[in-house]
């Protein structure tokens, strides 16, 4: 199996689930979901997706038990849509590249600003 065809897989997965989620579903707090990535086996049985979420704790939360009920919800989805030999079976992870990216811009942000150094 090559890389390439791996990596196209992936990022059609992504696309179909971020659409799905935003445009298709009926529960509000998968709105608020944004599909980050797609990791999918060399053997395309199974993908996990990763996530990030608008909003606080609660909301994280909240996106976890939705996804978690429309995982299979998403799966189905996934074998109508796509003409796949096998369909993946889904996993949902949290994906906290969001928070570290916004954590280090407050702390460099935190930090004295001087100016350029003069020379002696």
């Amino acid at each position: 199996m090559s890389q390439r065809r791996l990596e196209k897989m992936s990022e059609l997965l992504r696309e179909t689930i971020a659409d799905l989620l935003l445009l298709k579903s009926k529960d509000p707090r998968l709105k608020q979901v944004n599909v980050t990535g797609v990791k999918l086996t060399a053997d395309f049985k199974r993908a996990q997706v990763s996530y990030s979420v608008f909003g606080g704790t609660e909301g994280r939360e909240a996106a976890k038990l939705a996804l978690a009920r429309a995982s299979g919800f998403v799966r189905a989805y996934l074998g109508e849509t796509l003409n796949l030999k096998y369909t993946p079976e889904i996993s949902f992870r949290f994906d906290r590249n969001l928070e570290y990216a916004q954590h280090m811009a407050e702390i460099l942000n935190a930090l004295p600003s001087s100016g350029p150094a003069e020379p002696d």
